[in-house]
C-alpha cells in the first residue's frame, strides 16, 4: 500500500490556521486582563486651596433672611380645584338575530 502525501500547500495552510487561532485567543485573552490607564483632566488632579471666597461669602450676609413665621402657609380648597366636565355616553343595545336550525324536508342534512 503507497501512502499518500499531504501537500506542501495544506500542511502550510493548517499551521496558519493553528497560528492565527493561537493569536487571536492569546489577543482576547490580553485585552481582559490588562488594565487601561486612565486619564484624569488637571483640573480634577490640581490640589484643592483651602483659602475661601471672602467676596462671595460677604455677598451671602448681605442677602434679606426670611423667618419662617413670615412665610405664608399655601392651603389648597377643594373648591378651587379644576374638575373637568366629563360626560359619560351609554352604548346603545341593539339586537342581533339569533340563527336556529331547521329541519330539510327529506331529513337529509346536506
Amino acid at each position: 500500500m503507497k501512502k499518500t502525501k499531504l501537500p506542501n500547500l495544506v500542511t502550510i495552510l493548517i499551521l496558519t490556521m493553528i497560528t492565527v487561532i493561537a493569536w487571536a485567543s492569546f489577543e482576547v485573552y490580553r485585552a481582559f486582563t490588562t488594565k487601561t490607564e486612565v486619564s484624569v483632566p488637571s483640573a480634577v488632579s490640581d490640589p484643592i486651596t483651602p483659602t475661601l471666597d471672602q467676596p462671595t461669602i460677604g455677598k451671602i450676609e448681605t442677602k434679606i433672611f426670611i423667618d419662617s413665621s413670615q412665610i405664608p402657609d399655601n392651603v389648597v380648597n377643594k373648591s378651587s380645584l379644576v374638575t373637568p366636565n366629563l360626560t359619560v355616553q351609554t352604548p346603545v343595545p341593539t339586537t342581533t338575530p339569533i340563527a336556529t336550525p331547521t329541519a330539510s324536508p327529506s331529513g337529509i342534512i346536506q
